[in-house]
């Protein structure tokens, strides 16, 4: 048949399936066919690469294609998908939807949130059934050596996450099942949340029993999810960007482009049985549906040993999908790749069998028994693109049908790119891996509050273009939370929460970037950096009456019974104070940076004020605030602002001066005193 022919043949819209053609003994040439209702009893391909398997295959999904049905591609090799994308006619575009990991943009699936709306209690545990399962058979075969004890905490685990997800609405993922391996408070956190009297206690026997050492063989096999970067951000979306249960139901048509070459064995496995388990959950979700409401879906598995192992629901899907009205067509090269459960379960329940040459395989002996009135010998004669298909039958016999596959045909494909990025769903949640770095217990290292704002302003920062390194800290360690790296220089990042009650831990803070050189970059929630600046402006607290000063009585701040006394050492330091919140970040003083610097034309009226009592010769700060409503760290930050735009000079002279404090004359060390610049006094003319 020449491709013209097979095109047409392929672009049919009726309610057969073409395979590919044979001649008669007289030259005649007929279509060979199978209903596609005798489809929904599911198709097993056999055969090695390059003899017509995975064209076969694109050919029948292609028909679908044009039929209007639904259905779904899992392809780990070759340019499958491509070649369907260029073929598929232009109103079914719409309907694509493309995963591919490899991509920038990469859709995000949370595979804990099972379907479960109308259902009962029953289905609803069914529904977990199906997922735990699978992710176990999935971890099991990512491990050489898997013990039952693993299993059955990561079983317990996932059963928990799931509930919460079904009963409070949560959208907990795989990164928050690692996080409770790792993490003994987040274990701790889920045993809070967790009602379920069973579960509840199953999950405290984890945390009560089993040692951190005895964790490590789990945390270890996880980490092939954790690890890779592309992994994480498909399992880590808190909401799924897919529904597959709608996609399935609405006739769409599912592409998962995961090819070993592209993105590794590892990223294929896993996204390829993760979305193979999202389909059969939506599939079987079905139960709440009247049977007549239920379309045919087709699930299409190229290289199906790489998605199936001996603990999967394959076998469940084979045997009970027919009731959903799933059909699945599973291609392998050979049945000894299969696991003995998995190669018994098709041989037994795909009942249309489509065979090339076998050749090489220890299964030739097993295939032919599969066709009836095929000998072996026939079956290794046979040629590429030449294959036996023993279809079902009502018949007690019926003899398998020999016949050559149909050849393809040449299309434009300079469309498919664009389609492949238009349909590949935009995930809106973040999906880095959602996990606060552990910053371990050393005296800097603050609380869970304290961490989560490290990793807002981390998090804000590098989205502003900077690199930022949170430190960990060991016991008796003493380190700021984290390096910013700048234009000009590495700064030290402190996050002040809890501190904010203890300004001598502040000033701690400032302190040790002072002694190192460098700036210190304080963080604080929105609506807290004048709090701060209050404690950095006048380090002292004007509360005691303890010591007195140019500015009244004062006692100074201390932490662990001990005062902290480097007022002037903290006064020069440099610092600015970001606040952050939920979306945003703003620079409470911005300082010097290349990007951000103060102009003359954003002077406030503050800075106006103080540079007019300079003028008048209140020249200090105790002059400044005599004199205006200012407070002492206000006029100690124009200061800082005025010199920096060369307004003012600030000097701090030798010696002392007297001034009246409640009605007594006291000595004190001279104050900074300002002077204006010759462009100031410009300014003020």
């Amino acid at each position: 048949m020449n491709p013209e022919d097979a095109r047409s043949r392929i672009q049919n819209r009726s309610g057969k399936t073409f395979l590919g053609s044979r001649k008669s003994t007289l030259g005649v040439e007929r279509d060979i066919e199978i209903s596609d209702e005798k489809r929904l009893t599911h198709v097993l391909n056999l055969g090695p690469t390059g003899y017509g398997k995975t064209q076969s295959l694109a050919h029948t999904a292609l028909q679908d294609g044009y039929k209007g049905h639904g259905l779904c591609i899992v392809n780990p090799k070759g340019d499958l998908i491509d070649e369907f994308i260029a073929k598929l006619p232009e109103e079914r575009w719409e309907d694509i939807i493309y995963i591919n990991p490899g991509q920038e943009e990469v859709a995000s699936v949370n595979v804990l949130e099972p379907y479960t709306e109308g259902m009962t209690p029953v289905q609803k545990e069914n529904q977990k059934e199906i997922i735990v399962s699978d992710l176990i058979d999935l971890f099991k075969r990512r491990s050489e050596n898997w013990g039952d004890q693993f299993g059955r905490i990561l079983e317990i685990l996932l059963r928990a996450h799931i509930d919460l997800n079904i009963k409070n609405n949560e959208s907990n993922t795989l990164v928050d099942v690692y996080r409770c391996v790792i993490n003994p408070d987040a274990l701790d956190d889920l045993i809070d949340r967790t009602d379920d009297l069973v579960t509840r206690e199953q999950l405290v026997r984890i945390r009560e029993d089993i040692t951190s050492y005895e964790m490590g063989p789990l945390r270890r096999r996880l980490n092939d999810f954790m690890m890779n970067s592309v992994i994480r951000r498909f399992i880590d979306g808190k909401g799924s960007v897919i529904d597959f249960r709608e996609a399935v139901n609405q006739g769409k048509i599912i592409l998962v482009d995961v090819q070993k070459g592209e993105v590794g064995g590892t990223v294929s496995e896993i996204v390829g049985s993760i979305v193979i388990t999202e389909v059969w959950s939506a599939v079987q979700s079905r139960v709440t549906q009247p049977v007549e409401e239920r379309q045919p879906f087709y699930l299409f598995i190229d290289e199906l040993q790489n998605f199936v192992g001996e603990e999967s629901n394959f076998v469940k899907i084979l045997s009970e999908s027919r009731e959903y009205r799933l059909g699945c067509w599973l291609s392998t090269q050979y049945l000894e790749h299969l696991p003995v459960k998995m190669r018994r379960s098709v041989t037994n329940n795909c009942r249309t069998k489509i065979c090339f040459n076998p050749s090489g395989s220890e299964d030739e002996h097993r295939i032919a028994g599969m066709l009836q009135g095929v000998e072996k010998q026939q079956l290794k004669a046979l040629g590429k693109y030449r294959a036996a298909v023993q279809k079902p039958s009502e018949r007690s016999y019926s003899s398998a049908t020999f016949f050559s596959t149909y050849p393809p045909w040449n299309v434009d494909r300079d469309h498919v790119d664009q389609i492949k990025k238009r349909q590949t769903p935009r995930t809106d949640t973040d999906t880095d891996i959602g996990l606060t770095p552990s910053l371990g217990q050393g005296t800097n290292a603050g609380g869970k509050k304290h961490a989560e704002l490290l990793e807002k302003a981390k998090e804000r920062l590098e989205e502003r273009g900077l690199q930022v390194n949170l430190l960990y800290q060991t016991e008796g360690e003493s380190k700021p939370d984290g390096h910013v790296h700048l234009p000009n220089g590495t700064a030290y990042l402190e996050a002040e929460h809890t501190t904010l009650t203890k300004p001598a831990k502040v000033l701690q803070n400032l302190r040790r970037a002072v002694n190192n050189d460098v700036e210190c970059i304080f963080v604080v929630e929105q609506g807290n950096a004048a709090k701060l600046e209050n404690i950095v402006e006048d380090p002292v607290n004007r509360n005691g009456d303890e010591h007195m000063d140019e500015y009244g009585t004062y006692s100074y701040y201390t932490t662990d019974g001990d005062e902290f006394t480097d007022i002037e050492q903290v006064l020069d330091g440099e610092y600015r104070i970001i606040e952050v919140g939920e979306d945003s970040l703003a620079v409470h003083e911005p300082g010097e940076s290349e990007d951000e610097e103060s102009s003359i034309d954003e002077l406030r009226e503050k800075d106006r004020t103080v540079l007019n009592c300079i003028q008048n010769g209140e020249d200090d700060v105790q002059k400044i605030t005599e004199a205006t409503s200012l407070e002492n760290h206000e006029v100690n930050y124009c200061f800082r602002k005025l010199e920096k735009l060369d307004l003012i000079t600030v000097e701090k002279p030798e010696g002392t001066v007297e001034r009246v404090i409640d009605g007594q004359k006291r000595v004190f060390e001279a104050p900074k005193q300002a002077a204006l610049t010759d462009q100031g006094k410009q300014l003020l003319r």
